[in-house]
């Protein structure tokens, strides 16, 4: 199994930085299988042979190597200015995506190190519980809010952009994703039959709303995700 994942994690690096097009990068960051190395590389960490490894640190080792590692991806989300990044799409994307799998490891060997006391606060477990949520938020959110729209750029944006999608996430996972997981009773028969309407009213309104992407440089251009995509 682990041998499969890192066969696999390294044909998907190949698969972008081959496939990476300056001029549009919707290809290869949209792509299933150029992106795939991000899940590949957490399965990995997980097997076997690599929790052998990682139980081969000690303690002091393992909380240097956490803080080292955070303090790493923390500097790359700071300077690497998003899909304007031509190194994300030649190893950077794979990198942080390892150096991620490589940290949760170390945490997991030393999780009462400095590193791992502060990524245990209870603000940033919560922020866990509705990550998912916020994954899928954060995308529309950002291209409806533009810099046009709000009046706003910069560092404000941001805060705006974080602040919406965090409420938009709490709000999804109260009233869609727990319900749905913990079949509450509101969510059944007629009540959750009206519920699942309003939401699929939501979302079209949503679709409808989210402006269609420029293409060229630093884009993402949903027209070029098909086969024929190019």
């Amino acid at each position: 199994m682990a041998a499969v994942a890192a066969a696999g994690a390294a044909a998907s690096l190949v698969l972008m930085v081959v496939l990476t097009t300056p001029a549009d990068t919707t290809r290869v960051y949209e792509g299933t299988d150029t992106r795939a190395f991000s899940l590949l590389l957490g399965a990995l960490a997980a097997t076997e042979p690599a929790a052998r490894l990682v139980s081969r640190l000690g303690e002091r080792a393992a909380g240097r190597w956490s803080l080292a590692l955070a303090a790493g991806i923390g500097a790359y989300w700071i300077t690497a200015d998003g899909q304007n990044s031509p190194s994300l799409f030649r190893g950077g994307l794979f990198l942080h995506a390892l150096a991620a799998a490589l940290l949760i490891a170390c945490l997991a060997r030393a999780p009462r190190t400095p590193a791992g006391r502060f990524l245990a606060a209870a603000p940033l477990r919560r922020l866990g519980t509705v990550s998912y949520s916020l994954y899928l938020w954060h995308w529309p959110v950002y291209l409806l809010l533009s810099e046009e729209r709000l009046g706003l750029e910069g560092a404000p944006r941001t805060a705006v952009l974080l602040a919406v999608s965090v409420a938009l996430a709490v709000l999804s996972k109260v009233l869609v994703e727990d319900p749905v997981r913990f079949r509450a009773r509101w969510a059944k028969g007629r009540t959750g039959a009206v519920a699942l309407v309003a939401a699929f009213a939501a979302l079209a309104a949503l679709w409808t709303a989210v402006p269609q992407p420029r293409t060229g440089e630093g884009s993402v251009d949903v027209t070029r995700l098909g086969p024929g995509g190019g």
